[in-house]
């Protein structure tokens, strides 16, 4: 395969619409959820359940998820 040497100028714009292109991403994705009414409802909870206290610590979180789960008792049922 032949190696093919590309202006820094050409690598530049290259770069700065991958950027361009980046941002625009994330700015259809905020529109679009801001247009969601049922993301919407979900994060009014989500910001209620903070103010009345009913949140925990990201330690704590990271304490239970990082337990061992217990052993899941297998079932025969519809197994021969």
């Amino acid at each position: 395969m032949e190696t093919v040497t590309l202006p820094a100028s050409l690598v530049e714009k290259m770069l700065q619409a991958g950027e361009s292109f980046a941002e625009f991403s994330d700015e259809l994705e905020d529109f679009l959820l801001s247009q969601d009414s049922k993301f919407i409802a979900k994060m009014r909870a989500a910001r209620a359940d903070h103010l009345e206290g009913k949140t925990k610590p990201l330690s704590a979180l990271e304490r239970e998820i990082s337990r061992p789960s217990k052993p899941r008792k297998h079932s025969t049922r519809g197994r021969r």
